[in-house]
């Protein structure tokens, strides 16, 4: 570990409805013993801070729930824009940002300063003359970013608050995914739902996907105990992360033997899948879910992202399609299953079903459904 006297803060950005997903993950992971110098403020948001900023980053890697990390650089009162300009010029920009090419986002609530446009020069001019007068070191002119780094400044009440984005790319973009399919999930809702899944049945499942698309619920259920090491985040290039001693972290049971099946109408599909997951133990068919027959799995837990009637079309009513999965789900000897569909879909009585908290799924409130059949 290493600590300095500065308490450092990192946010993480997360979809409308994980939130309770996040948390639990976030208790699970800072009880290891290279994150247990990080406090988690719940009660202020997703809110991390330590005095270890090589730990509080790192933990950055292992996250599969939110979509960003902003760390925290600065908070000021600033009512005018000459005021503005001298705390900005005043950070050390070298520490975060050596590059000259990077974007802002600005948002302002109860507060004098509240023009995106003045706000942003304000920004630039003196995030300029600070590279001017301390210009950061040429060896950084061969740094690679995936995404050009993101300011955020946000004024709450004239109380400006300045970060900087750590992901880069969406943390939900793993990296190890390679082929997509027509309307696919994104892969911090399917970790959430192997969350879900994980909290309501016995270790040891085999997890069957009949819809698989490109394989993203699958692919969150065999890599949830690894790193996402096979992609680049922005923090890697901060110059006060890379002068940190490098240490060796492992904190996850990467050896864990995990089964899963996959299937799907479409060629294309499987091929992906095969791609996506090459070298896990996933047996992967092609063909119609409604005409599989029954499999002789023990304890076979059966999942999907449904069609929900817009980009993915199906040809009978949407409300019979959903019943007919959870229907054709038990004839196949699945001891529970799952999907996650709008809330507004109907399931039949019949069926015992367990509803988990709404989720906004890119402007589309869903839930995910547990039926069970014992």
């Amino acid at each position: 570990m290493q600590k300095t006297s500065k308490t450092y803060e990192l946010f993480l950005s997360v979809t409308p409805g994980l939130e309770e997903f996040a948390k639990e993950e976030l208790k699970e992971l800072i009880r290891y013993e290279f994150f247990n110098s990080i406090e988690c403020n719940n009660e202020a948001g997703l809110l991390l801070k330590s005095q270890d900023l090589f730990s509080l980053l790192t933990l950055i890697k292992y996250l599969k729930i939110p979509t960003r990390a902003l760390l925290r650089v600065e908070e000021f009162k600033a009512r005018d824009l000459p005021k503005l300009y001298k705390k900005l010029s005043k950070i050390n920009w070298n520490d975060y940002i050596p590059t000259t090419d990077f974007e802002f986002k600005v948002s302002s609530h109860n507060s004098r300063l509240f023009d995106d446009r003045k706000i942003i020069k304000a920004a630039k001019d003196a995030i300029a003359d600070y590279q001017k007068a301390q210009p950061f070191k040429a060896k950084y002119n061969e740094l690679t970013w995936s995404h050009p780094p993101i300011i955020f400044i946000r004024f709450e009440e004239d109380m400006c608050q300045v970060s900087i984005d750590c992901s880069g790319e969406r943390l939900d973009k793993r990296g190890h995914k390679i082929f997509t399919a027509k309307a696919p999930m994104r892969e911090s809702l399917g970790a959430a739902l192997i969350r879900f899944i994980n909290s309501n049945e016995e270790k040891g499942y085999t997890l069957l996907d009949p819809m698989a698309g490109s394989g993203t619920i699958l692919s969150e259920y065999l890599f949830q105990d690894q790193v996402n090491s096979k992609r680049h985040y922005n923090f890697e290039n901060f110059p006060l992360f890379r002068k940190q001693a490098a240490q060796k972290v492992n904190i996850l049971n990467d050896e864990i033997q995990r089964k899963a099946l996959a299937n799907d109408i479409d060629r294309d599909n499987i091929k992906a899948i095969k791609e996506n997951l090459e070298g896990f133990d996933l047996e992967v068919t092609h063909g119609d879910f409604f005409k599989m027959e029954e499999l002789s799995e023990n304890n076979l837990v059966i999942v999907c992202n449904l069609p929900y009637g817009k980009r993915i079309k199906t040809q009978k009513n949407i409300h019979e399609f959903v019943n007919d999965f959870y229907a054709k789900a038990q004839k196949l000897g699945a001891k529970s299953a799952y999907a996650v569909m709008p809330e507004t879909f109907i399931i039949d009585k019949k069926f015992k079903a367990m509803r988990s908290q709404r989720i906004n799924n890119g402007g589309i409130w869903v839930q995910f459904v547990k039926v069970s059949y014992n």
